[in-house]
């Protein structure tokens, strides 16, 4: 003879404990989905507090060339104040897309941008990616910017650096 336990107590315990376990995949689902797929966000909300309208424009900057393959050479970036308005407009039009880790330690281009206050970042023209030199210039914690749409920042950048090269 087979005893089924068929309490109502022990019922609405399973039921109860199914239910918080598909609650928690579709808790789980939905911060995987949202971190695999980022919404465009805008240079205002990547960079803490940038002003791009501030009165204390400036942007300097240098591209890391390789000789050989241990040989590193950085070129300084002779920016013309309107080649330096093009970087900043450039940059403040930008897309950016939240990635979980950058493809590389650091970019081509070290730039420092003066603006309400310096921000210092990396930007990587292969990968066309932004890291910031230091983390409280975005309130991250290691958090990384592939650009969706870098409004032809790299191009003014690539420009302006053979402009010195040729020079």
């Amino acid at each position: 003879m087979i005893i089924i336990n068929t309490s109502v107590k022990g019922k609405k315990y399973r039921v109860s404990i199914a239910f918080l376990l598909i609650v928690a995949v579709v808790v789980v689902f939905f911060i995987f989905k949202s971190e695999v797929k980022s919404e465009p966000l805008a240079s205002v909300e990547v960079f803490n507090d940038i002003d791009f309208k501030s009165n204390n424009a400036d942007v300097d900057g240098h591209k890391k060339e390789f000789k050989n393959t241990l040989d590193e050479h950085l070129t300084e970036l002779k920016l013309s104040n309107d080649e330096k308005t093009l970087i900043l407009t450039a940059l403040e039009n930008s897309v950016f897309e939240r990635i979980p880790n950058a493809n590389t330690s650091d970019g081509d281009y070290l730039i420092n941008i003066s603006l309400n206050k310096r921000y210092e970042i990396y930007l990587d023209s292969t990968n066309k990616q932004l890291i910031f030199a230091n983390e409280h210039d975005n309130d991250s914690n290691h958090r990384y910017y592939k650009f969706t749409n870098d409004s032809g920042l790299f191009k003014l950048l690539e420009e302006s650096t053979k402009e010195t090269l040729d020079k």
